[in-house]
């Protein structure tokens, strides 16, 4: 690992001084010249790409090839753009010039930090389990919903490794001393029912139960109650306010390693047999973090329907860019799926909680110890992501804040006993959730020169064949290089878009007033019983009404002002991308329904149906799971009917585990050639079965990312976007129109225009 890291870092740097020197000579070069250069370099790249993709030294010198291309564009912009035409020209000209900046400043980041991305595989755990260390398992909650905590706890109850080494903790910051004594009695009232609820639970599962005394510092301070509070077991320990109820075996101390999990993250049976054996391997190990699986797609992802075809919104991020990290010993705490070791939590004073991001603030004070992470890439847990975009956006405003405090507040760069690269990669982490604020440039910026005749990008037709060009095509294909299998072509984009404007209010709040962030849960388990039109759209129609008004302009523009066309073609292109991004947008805020109580998973997994009355069995294919039922597919050659029978469901797990089910038939339909089956499991099956089948299967998350792990081209990657947004942005129109029908009936019941709104609920 260190003599691979030291070669890679050699060949890197060593290309890296060459472009630099490079780039500095080819600045004698004339515009021609340059060109030239640019394009053969551009078509290396692309050759490099398409036929040694996975060679390490190819990798390496089409990133520096990147680089150049990149670098020699920021300099053109830097000495032959800018200069003083006007007040308002300058601002915006030097507005949209800090914002290519940081997004350079980010792609270079990006490049470095996957220079190498690292595959790691489980370690086998030793024959004698004497010498396994033991696990605390802590499931913190605040007012997540009991069947949610339930499911994880009797998945956890599930978890194959050494029974009498594994306690299980439910940290409840719900129900605190603080909420039961609340001046409102109906919030006290709903404390204490949480309270007793929760306490029954614990003891039906022999598991134990921990509350506190105030809700201070959040997750973090609800974390830090239960380390300190177990870490001398259940006889010695110190109450401090707190409450601690011990149903099962008392534990004489704490566990060795603490496996945290979100309340609403159910883990396979063997996430600690794929875990431990890292710290078994490495004393100075802190940390081994697994990505985060979730069963249902983000509102965005659901609102386009691509959550079958494309990758999930957090693939790119666990999928290869945290593996890139883990190359350079950064791999960071993300919350939930993830092993620590006790002391070096406890040397440090516990779990951080100065920023509302904990988790990466507590991965960065022990990085700066010297102590070592791991990342391994094997979804081993599976959790439920935000289900409406207000919840999505209230998640991603926390994580904003959050890494923003820990830039202000924790600067890496400042951070002693961090490496070099380690502070590249914390900056990284920190400031890429700046993006909301170049996003908005990045739309408004063409605009400015088409409405408001301002110069934002002074260059010539010539210049931006020569420079803009070549540095566009090859980020783009060098994003598609690094992210193509787990991020289709201008997804991104999408999502910054969708996400800008909401988070601009959180970023300059975090900026002017690091301190003032507070923490709020992500609503998890959200309903819709109808499909809803969220008024946060109404945002991208103004901003579509303005990119059309744009484009009229630039119309009359390039017919009344020939000299101008270069600068008119460039904002008009500018301005048609920016408007594919905003329909998108506009149909991702257009919110599908979600009334079912469990989430399906589609799957492709063999079965048996057996009828015992009749003594006939016949294939099947599972095509869903949930933990209400499954959906099947049989041959209409084996099929026998099937209504008024005692059905039997007979399937195997990724370790060839065999789970039998008593079912019941609630619907046959034909789709094609195949006839389609849904069942429901039997009321009287047993609920940890069921659990164990559904959530435990690690190969069965594997295979959905797996699935979906396909490249797509930039061209066929844009169209598709295109096609989904416009069928999207089809069904929110169709929402605003019944909208405003329906207000206008409401018009005629009131006197006024202002009663039309009174007890409207806008979203629907």
């Amino acid at each position: 690992m260190k003599n691979l890291k030291e070669a890679t870092l050699k060949a890197f740097f060593t290309l890296i001084i060459l472009v630099v020197i490079f780039t500095g000579l080819s600045v004698y070069l004339d515009t021609l010249q340059q060109a030239v250069v640019a394009y053969i370099f551009l078509a290396l790249s692309y050759v490099l790409m398409k036929f040694n993709r996975n060679n390490e030294t190819v990798r390496v010198l089409i990133l520096s090839l990147a680089v150049f291309i990149t670098l020699r564009y920021w300099i053109f912009r830097t000495f032959h753009t800018l200069g003083y035409t006007g007040f308002f020209d300058s601002m915006a000209m030097l507005s949209l010039y800090l914002a290519e900046t940081y997004a350079i400043v980010i792609y270079f980041l990006g490049i470095f930090v996957n220079i190498s991305p690292l595959k790691r595989h489980p370690l086998n755990l030793p024959e004698d389990k004497n010498i396994l260390p033991s696990v605390d398992i802590f499931i913190p909650t605040y007012n997540e919903p009991l069947e949610i905590i339930k499911t994880t706890v009797i998945a956890c109850k599930q978890i194959k490794y050494t029974q009498d080494k594994i306690n299980i903790f439910i940290l409840d910051d719900g129900s605190t001393t603080q909420k039961r004594n609340d001046r409102e009695p109906e919030k006290a009232l709903q404390a204490w029912q949480r309270y007793e609820e929760l306490k029954s639970l614990a003891k039906e599962m022999d598991v134990n139960y921990i509350t506190r005394e105030k809700n201070e510092h959040a997750k973090a301070g609800n974390l830090n109650n239960a380390l300190w509070l177990t870490s001398k077991g259940f006889e010695g320990y110190d109450t401090k306010g707190s409450e601690w109820f011990c149903f099962g075996k008392p534990p004489s101390k704490g566990g060795e390693l603490i496996l945290v999990l979100d309340c609403d993250h159910v883990p396979t049976v063997d996430i600690l047999e794929k875990t431990v054996g890292f710290f078994l391997r490495d004393d100075k190990l802190f940390l081994v973090q697994t990505p985060h699986f979730f069963i249902n797609p983000t509102p965005i992802e659901r609102n386009l329907g691509t959550y079958a075809e494309s990758p999930g919104e957090n693939e790119m991020f666990y999928g290869e860019i945290h593996r890139g990290l883990d190359f350079w010993n950064s791999s960071f705490f993300c919350g939930s799926g993830a092993l620590l070791r006790r002391k070096y939590l406890e040397e440090v004073g516990g779990f951080a909680g100065k920023t509302i991001t904990e988790d990466a603030e507590t991965s960065l004070t022990l990085h700066s110890k010297g102590y070592r992470s791991v990342y391994l890439k094997k979804p081993l847990i599976c959790g439920l992501s935000p289900e409406t975009f207000d919840d999505f956006i209230t998640q991603r405003s926390r994580w904003t804040q959050g890494m923003i405090q820990i830039f202000m507040l924790k600067n890496p760069l400042k951070q002693e006993g961090l490496r070099w690269y380690q502070k590249l990669c914390y900056l990284n982490n920190c400031i890429f959730w700046f993006f909301g604020l170049a996003r908005i440039i990045f739309i408004f910026a063409p605009l400015m020169y088409l409405l408001f005749n301002l110069r934002v990008y002074n260059v010539s037709t010539e210049q931006i064949i020569t420079y803009a060009i070549p540095h566009l095509a090859c980020s783009l294909s060098v994003s598609n290089y690094l992210y193509g299998r787990v991020r289709h072509p201008f997804f991104s984009e999408v999502l910054e878009t969708a996400q800008s404007f909401f988070l601009i209010f959180p970023t300059i709040g975090a900026i002017l007033n690091p301190l003032s962030p507070t923490f709020r849960v992500t609503p998890k388990g959200t309903s819709l019983k109808e499909s809803t039109i969220n008024s946060r759209v109404f945002t991208f129609y103004i901003l579509l009404i303005l990119c059309l008004s744009g484009i009229y302009a630039g119309i009359n523009k390039w017919l009344y002002s020939p000299l101008e066309r270069g600068a008119v073609a460039v904002c008009m292109a500018w301005t048609l991308f920016n408007l594919s991004m905003i329909i998108a947008c506009i149909g991702a805020l257009y919110e599908l329904r979600q009334i079912r109580r469990y989430h399906r998973i589609l799957v492709e997994e063999e079965a048996l149906i057996i009828i015992p009355e009749k003594l006939k069995s016949l294939k099947a294919t599972i095509t869903d799971i949930s933990m209400g039922g499954l959906g099947l597919r049989v041959d209409p050659k084996d099929y026998i009917p099937l209504l008024n029978s005692k059905i039997e469901i007979v399937t195997w797990n990724s370790q060839g585990r065999e789970f039998r089910f008593r079912v019941e038939l609630k619907r046959v339909s034909k789709n094609g050639n195949m006839i389609n089956l849904g069942v429901s499991f039997d009321l009287t099956e047993d609920e940890g079965k069921i659990i164990s089948y559904v959530y435990g299967d690690s190969g069965r998350w594997e295979r959905f990312w797996s699935k979906r792990d396909r490249e797509k081209g930039i061209l066929s990657g844009f169209v598709y976007l295109i096609k989904i947004g416009f069928i999207a942005m089809g069904r929110n129109i169709r929402g605003v129109i019944k909208f405003i029908f329906s207000a206008s009936k409401r018009l005629f019941k009131y006197k006024n225009l202002g009663d039309i709104w009174k007890g409207y609920n806008f979203t629907k």
